[in-house]
């Protein structure tokens, strides 16, 4: 699934209760790393020394990215995440199985383990500005900014589009995956494949009401229940649809997987018409 903005801020905010502060002493990169490094989603193996030995003093979510700000401005950031963080602390076991990990003055340690790819880079501020990804990150459904009338703009932006990809674009609509996107069509009754031109006003809307209704219930409950925490603790988000749903709980149909925009949707051909 990967973490989508409830995960991100869940553990941003544990990240910064543990790590503000913080100097990392160490970084160990295992052979499981080398993937993440020759995907060109990470340079720890080249910029360790911009960040060793200098404290952690900021620590902020957007989107799908977590930044670590250090004492010289320099950052690490962590982004489009699939896989699992772990916070281990002064005495405890490591994982038996990780690509990275962080080594802190306190003998504590920080974790990452892939399940598919993740963006582990350091960066000054101006690499993050230029950052394809990090640096142009739009407003999330948990932000102020992102208002009815900013959602109806974007998807004006995006008419084009089918309503999945409008709601996957990051530098306008931030922090929305696969995973919640399916969800909040299905509470909206919409196609995954539905273009934005069809759509009238009235769906418009409703899109915009699922989406604070998935997104404030998700963070409530502390993110999904397929992933993990930085201390191994499951969210209390079940997702409306996904492998595991076979019925339409509204209709009772048989709910239809396909692969849309490369990954997969979930809906019902019912409740969800074309």
């Amino acid at each position: 699934m990967g973490f989508e903005i409830p995960e991100i801020l869940k553990v941003s905010k544990q990240m910064e209760d543990k790590l503000i502060g913080k100097k990392i002493t160490d970084i160990t990169l295992t052979e499981h790393s080398k993937s993440i490094i020759k995907q060109g989603m990470s340079n720890l193996d080249k910029r360790q020394n911009d960040i060793l030995d200098i404290p952690i003093t900021k620590i902020f979510p957007k989107g799908k990215w977590i930044f670590l700000e250090f004492q010289n401005n320099n950052l690490l950031m962590f982004g489009e995440i699939i896989g699992k963080f772990s916070y281990i602390e002064k005495g405890e076991s490591l994982p038996l199985k990780y690509h990275i990990s962080f080594q802190f003055e306190d003998e504590s340690s920080l974790t990452f383990q892939s399940s598919l790819y993740a963006f582990l880079t350091v960066a000054t501020r101006d690499e993050k500005n230029q950052h394809r990804y990090a640096g142009n990150i739009g407003p999330s459904p948990n932000e102020s900014n992102f208002s009815l009338d900013y959602f109806l703009h974007v998807l004006s932006n995006n008419e084009k589009k089918p309503i999945k990809a409008a709601l996957n674009t990051q530098d306008q609509i931030s922090g929305l995956g696969n995973a919640y996107i399916n969800d909040i069509l299905f509470e909206s009754g919409i196609h995954p494949k539905r273009k934005v031109s069809d759509l009238n006003q009235i769906e418009r809307s409703n899109i915009f009401d699922s989406i604070i209704k998935i997104i404030t219930s998700a963070i409530t409950l502390e993110g999904s229940v397929d992933e993990f925490d930085l201390y191994g603790n499951l969210g209390k988000y079940s997702r409306i649809m996904d492998k595991n749903t076979h019925l339409c709980r509204k209709c009772g149909e048989k709910v239809i997987k396909e692969n849309i925009l490369g990954s997969s949707s979930y809906f019902c051909p019912k409740c969800q018409k074309l």
